[in-house]
């Protein structure tokens, strides 16, 4: 899979980018700092292709899904989607690019809108951007079967379904504008583990079938590990490690990932150490100096408290640790 991977150019690419949130405060509202929820983010992700972007609830993973697809305002930086950098286009072709870009969101139920049934959610999109080839009970129709849903349902409401079967209709909304890239935000967290497997299998086989590029957000390496061909953690808007799957599993260097690692569960396994980080997440607008993790780490060294990291690549995997 590796091989067959690096042959493919790359659908997005993203160069230092940086999602700041200003604070303000007193009666002129006077910036006084930011929130510096996406802070220098660099990563590319190729044709066919899913990137699973892991780490703690905070870390700026949405934040950065939602950059991505214009929902959040660049403060710097660049996203390249197709070779077209997002932050240059004008509007209307801006709008015209959402068609290639999609979102699976977290809470299947609070994304569809109660007041519309199922074709109607399934076919808005295709109606707006006038790519109804044929009647939307048809079109409708094929894209529920693709999902695993039937066509008689097509007249209910998000009510009326079970979880899976409402994260079945995001997934369906999604893939009906035939879109080049796709960001899942935490699409399985809120469902069963039972139905965690089909919603991911599903993912699946739809990338398999139209070639889809996933960005696929979660803060469980477990089911990363399941869908993703590169890993990239994230700790306080910043990406501190990337790099193939089965390395970052199996040989992870930065001691936050190796802590993302052990707190997996396994069954069976009651003599695999656990590695506890004590406090919380520092605050994205105040934070550490030096290595944002030197608060948490067990590992941590004097050098760690002053400078930030540079990011060591061996040819397989980039790391911003001192330990290397």
């Amino acid at each position: 899979m590796k091989n067959i991977m690096s042959d493919k150019p790359n659908i997005l690419e993203v160069k230092d980018l940086k999602t700041w949130f200003p604070i303000k405060r007193g009666v002129l509202a006077r910036t006084v700092g930011n929130v510096r929820a996406v802070d220098g983010v660099t990563f590319s992700v190729k044709r066919g292709e899913t990137l699973g972007l892991v780490g703690e609830s905070g870390c700026g993973k949405t934040t950065l899904g939602r950059t991505l697809l214009g929902l959040e305002k660049i403060h710097s930086g660049e996203v390249i989607l197709d070779g077209s950098s997002l932050s240059t286009l004008d509007r209307q072709t801006l709008q015209s690019m959402r068609q290639k870009l999609q979102i699976i969101f977290q809470d299947p139920l609070s994304a569809l809108n109660p007041r519309m049934n199922i074709l109607d959610i399934i076919t808005e999109g295709l109606a707006q951007f006038n790519m109804l080839s044929d009647r939307r009970e048809t079109v409708a129709s094929r894209l529920m079967a693709e999902v695993g849903l039937s066509a008689k349902m097509m007249y209910r409401y998000p009510h009326e379904f079970s979880g899976g079967q409402r994260q079945r209709i995001n997934i369906a909304r999604a893939v009906s504008m035939k879109p080049e890239f796709i960001v899942c935000d935490e699409p399985v967290s809120a469902l069963d583990v039972s139905v965690q497997a089909q919603i991911i299998n599903l993912l699946l086989d739809l990338r398999e079938k139209y070639g889809l590029a996933y960005l696929f957000i979660s803060h469980d390496l477990s089911v990363v590990s399941h869908i993703s061909q590169r890993v990239a953690v994230m700790y306080l808007g910043r990406i501190i490690e990337y790099g193939p799957t089965a390395a970052i599993i199996h040989n992870p260097k930065h001691p936050y990932t190796r802590a993302l690692i052990a707190a997996v569960p396994v069954p069976g396994d009651r003599r695999r150490g656990k590695i506890v980080l004590s406090g919380n997440m520092p605050s994205p607008a105040h934070p550490p100096p030096g290595c944002h993790f030197h608060p948490r780490c067990p590992e941590v060294m004097t050098v760690c408290r002053k400078t930030f990291p540079q990011e060591r690549d061996d040819g397989t995997q980039r790391v911003n640790c001192h330990l290397y």
